[in-house]
């Protein structure tokens, strides 16, 4: 889809938008049929044009305005300020033939200050798409935006495929690297992708960045750069003072980074006239001249032979260099029991002297250890990370919480509309209690059971937290009573017979994970549900896992079926911790009065944005679908792997595509040594895995593709090893340790 067309539909789906114009159609020539009054020429005026969008917008319009980039910034560029700057009205500056974009025009024609002048106005917004698909990509969400903006017209074909994942003030990462950064915006991003190829090919890993809004700008993007890689290059088709030059010279001034800066840029000099490609080649803008001043540039700032560079993803001959993580583990040893608070990111989960300890950053899909190595990470905080991390939407609902204060002397109205929004997406929400992890609320839960029914007897089947009650079924049940013991069975999934030889008249309730990795079978949740209402026992559904990720109303909306109670937590707030109890008002009444669960930080405010902002994002775009089409390539293809490397029987993927688990046999030996193996070989290539694929919104086709060939790297080593009946003398550390069994 082209710009025009991409406009006409917005314009033509709200009757509040406006495309006008001084008789610069060249982009816009059919929308005047299209949209007919809605459509203004207000002839060689831009002046005129401004004033009159600003006086639309007054109006409740969001006008469109069309003008050659130099008339926009230079004549009209007082009232842009003005009456939309000031003002702060949505109206849309949209500047034709910025920069280089030239097809012959001479320089006194082009805007090259454009950029500097327009993130000079108060309020205004700067998007410079890298080419047509870009702006189409970025349009609806600009034109959308409460903010003035001016956008950079672009007419130029991708020469990538872009994201579309598009949000304001996000840049686009198209490739990772740990040599240097490209940062671009606007028409000079094919000359970037051009110039990366040539470095790539020479030896050097670059990563490139499409700062697609430069007003406001991805921060966060380019100190992360300015941190994990030798050299920033700035590379624009603008004067070199006021530009993004200038933008990141004053960030990495301000944080107090120092960091080395090559910047390609007009040093205040116009170009002459001429056809872009001889512009491009005359003022040494091409691909391979840009590669040229970058490798003369690295040849001065080459570091040491002695430092190893971390690991990326891709097929690393060796190891990651750990050794940064094994000095916290050493200060961490007899300080911090277990060295983690949490079990499954502790370090017997992963194979010791080849995984990395501690994580420092993470952004999307990938992560970076202490050492600088680099990931796919594939356990996603364990769960919490349903969007990713560092997921600009929900971290800016923190930032603007943070602002105004973290917790509170009285409730704060964020727990008000949270509730209201659980309760319109989780079926059978009618009350809603917040607190801050998993094992409270499931234990919330079934004290309210007890307190409903007068029973005491539980019946549990899956993971349910740390709780005295429900880990006295686990062989890591050392401290708690024998009385709180006996009042707690377990019953295995999918076997209705065996819940009905449990249920009693003194079992409270049935709590149970609504599914693990196993699919439900012959309407068992409907099966169960019955047998415990018959029983007048309470049904209770553990949605920790699959809450927000099946469907954005959970197992409830995704299999059909109504709890009594139901418990989540991890997907809701994207990584930040709370966690929240819904049912039936006849029983969630109880914690009014009769039953005591109140915490200091259960309405703590930051976490209640996330979660406002993360719901929100989850329903917007479809989250769990998107969960399930990149799960199932991960299912489908490691099946088929498996199928064509003749393993099956020895190892298998399973589970609902959003949440999907590698498992192994006893066919060949231990399967935590085959396990281990598998982990060993998948973090060379830079993969973080623990035997599981928690899916996540950031996950790309990328991550996928990548990770598939990585198996297929991978796999055959196992299967060797399996074949030598070698598979403990390959690994290269002490394999993963088990977690915990249960003992009824």
């Amino acid at each position: 889809m082209n710009y025009e067309r991409a406009l006409q539909e917005i314009a033509l789906s709200d009757e509040r938008y406006v495309v006008m114009t001084a008789e610069n159609r060249a982009a816009i020539r059919n929308l005047q049929a299209a949209l007919g009054e809605r459509f203004i020429d207000t002839g060689i005026s831009e002046q005129t044009m401004v004033g009159a969008a600003a006086g639309l917008a007054l109006r409740g319009r969001t006008p469109v305005a069309h003008a050659l980039a130099t008339f926009l910034t230079m004549r009209a560029f007082e009232f842009a300020r003005t009456d939309v700057g000031l003002g702060n009205l949505p109206v849309k500056l949209v500047g034709g033939v910025p920069g280089f974009l030239s097809q012959a025009n001479g320089p006194t024609h082009q805007a090259l200050e454009d950029v500097a002048l327009m993130r000079g106005i108060p309020n205004m917004g700067v998007f410079c798409p890298a080419d047509e698909q870009d702006l189409v990509i970025g349009l609806p969400q600009i034109l959308a935006s409460p903010q003035p903006f001016y956008i950079r017209h672009n007419h130029l074909p991708a020469v990538l495929e872009h994201s579309t994942r598009f949000q304001i003030g996000q840049a686009e990462t198209v490739f990772f690297g740990r040599d240097l950064t490209i940062l671009v915006y606007g028409m000079l991003f094919r000359q970037a992708a051009q110039a990366r190829e040539i470095l790539e090919k020479a030896g050097h890993s670059v990563r490139l960045i499409n700062l697609r809004t430069i007003k406001p700008i991805d921060e966060a993007a380019i100190l992360d750069a300015a941190r994990e890689t030798r050299i920033l290059v700035t590379l624009e088709d603008h004067f070199m003072a006021g530009g993004l030059y200038s933008i990141v010279s004053e960030i990495l001034v301000r944080e107090q980074l120092p960091a080395r800066v090559l910047p390609l840029a007009l040093d205040e000099r116009w170009f002459k006239p001429a056809l872009l490609d001889q512009v491009l080649q005359h003022e040494g803008f091409s691909g391979p001249q840009i590669a040229d001043k970058i490798i003369a540039t690295l040849s001065q700032t080459a570091p040491k032979k002695e430092a190893a560079m971390p690991n990326t993803v891709q097929f690393n001959p060796k190891d990651p260099d750990i050794s940064e993580s094994d000095r916290l583990y050493a200060r961490a040893s007899g300080l911090i029991p277990a060295y983690s608070q949490t079990l499954a990111k502790g370090p017997t989960q992963y194979v010791r002297g080849v995984a990395p300890k501690y994580l420092r950053r993470g952004q999307g899909a990938h992560v970076w250890d202490v050492d600088g190595n680099e990931y796919i990470d594939y356990n996603m905080g364990i769960g919490p990370l349903s969007l990713g991390y560092a997921y600009e939407r929900v971290d800016r609902a923190i930032r603007e919480q943070l602002a105004d204060g973290i917790t509170y002397s009285l409730v704060h109205p964020l727990e008000v509309e949270l509730a209201e929004l659980v309760r319109e997406i989780v079926p059978n929400a009618e009350m809603v209690r917040y607190s801050k992890t998993g094992a409270e609320v499931t234990s919330a839960a079934v004290r309210a059971a007890r307190a409903y029914t007068g029973r005491d007897k539980v019946l549990c089947c899956g993971y349910h937290g740390w709780h005295d009650w429900y880990i006295g079924l686990t062989g890591r049940n050392i401290g708690v009573p024998q009385a709180i013991k006996d009042l707690v069975q377990a019953f295995p999934y999918n076997d209705i017979e065996a819940l009905r030889q449990l249920l009693d008249e003194d079992t409270a309730c049935v709590i149970m994970e609504p599914m693990i990795f196993e699919l439900p079978r012959d309407d068992f949740l409907s099966q169960v549900r019955q047998a415990c209402h018959e029983n007048g026992s309470l049904f209770i559904l553990d949605e920790m896992w699959t809450g927000f990720r099946l469907a954005v109303g959970g197992a409830q909306e995704y299999f059909g079926i109504e709890a009594d109670l139901a418990c989540f937590s991890k997907a809701i707030a994207n990584g930040m911790p709370i966690s929240v109890l819904t049912g039936r008002t006849e029983i969630m009444e109880l914690f009014d009065q009769q039953i005591f669960f109140f915490s200091t930080f259960g309405g703590e405010a930051l976490s209640l944005a996330a979660a406002v902002a993360t719901i929100h994002e989850l329903v917007e775009k479809d989250v769990p679908a998107h969960l399930a089409r990149q799960g199932q390539k991960l299912l489908d293809g490691y099946k088929q792997i498996v199928r064509e490397l003749g393993l099956e029987g020895h190892t298998d993927c399973q589970g609902h595509p959003c949440r999907t688990i590698v498992t192994f046999t006893d066919k060949a030996g231990d399967p935590l040594l085959l396990k281990s193996l598998l982990q060993q070989e998948l973090i060379r290539r830079g993969i973080l895995w623990s035997g599981f694929h928690n899916m996540c919104f950031s996950h790309s086709d990328e991550d996928v593709d990548y990770t598939l060939r990585a198996y297929r790297d991978a796999l055959p080593m196992l299967k060797a090893a399996i074949e030598a009946d070698d598979v403990a003398g390959q690994l290269r550390g002490e394999p993963v340790q088990p977690v915990f069994r249960q003992t009824k």
